[in-house]
């Protein structure tokens, strides 16, 4: 499995340090009276957002560098955050639902069949109301070519690197037929503006986002 321990290590915001504007622009339909499920929270840049407003927030994480980094901004800030350090396979849900799921870069780094899965224990981790926060890659990234031309194709749209590294990407309108039975609150594909991460080239995305509730 592809570990982001070095990427960690050598920026304190390796993907920014900001939350997803779909976050922003709707976190105040997540009921709070529930704990809200960061799935990949990486270096917690939404986990901190959501915490700061009031919501508790239970991040998945396999780094453990970006749980220790989580960790100490936390208990600094005393924000309200649990930490389950493990990987999407091994996770067992703390709680009976969810009020929502965060699943930020999380389908592109699947493959196929983890997508599958997902999708089918998304239906026993949240309740009717939950939310879906979703961002992903459509086929019109720019990167995709040059996956497709120098790593192995593992499924439809989906390659794996010498270093287990996964690129799945989406086809136009393909996640709201792979969620099919929500309520679409937000859905949008658009290329992203040119921007870097740290010290990273500027470079661009082909984005797929949506917010989804659960029926």
């Amino acid at each position: 499995m592809y570990s982001y321990d070095d990427k960690y290590t050598n920026s304190k915001a390796a993907f920014g340090d900001k939350p997803e504007k779909i976050l922003v622009s709707h976190y105040k339909n997540i009921d709070n009276s529930s704990v809200v499920l960061d799935i990949g929270a990486g270096q917690g840049r939404h986990a901190f957002f959501l915490a700061k407003n009031g919501f508790a927030v239970e991040v998945l994480e396999p780094s453990i560098v970006g749980i220790n980094q989580m960790k100490e901004v936390a208990e600094k800030e005393n924000l309200p955050i649990h930490f389950t350090h493990g990987s999407l396979a091994e996770f067992e849900p703390k709680i009976t639902a969810y009020s929502a799921v965060l699943l930020f870069g999380i389908i592109q780094i699947l493959t196929r069949e983890q997508i599958s899965e997902l999708l089918i224990s998304l239906k026993s981790w949240t309740a009717e109301d939950s939310l879906i926060f979703i961002t992903a890659f459509s086929t019109d990234e720019p990167s995709y070519e040059k996956h497709k031309k120098d790593d192995v194709e593992i499924g439809k749209n989906s390659f794996k690197d010498s270093k287990d590294f996964i690129r799945t990407y989406l086809e136009k309108d393909e996640l709201l037929d792979l969620f099919t039975g929500y309520q679409v609150i937000h859905h949008d594909e658009y290329l992203s503006e040119p921007h870097h991460h740290g010290d990273g080239k500027m470079h661009q995305h082909a984005v797929i986002e949506a917010v989804l509730r659960v029926g």
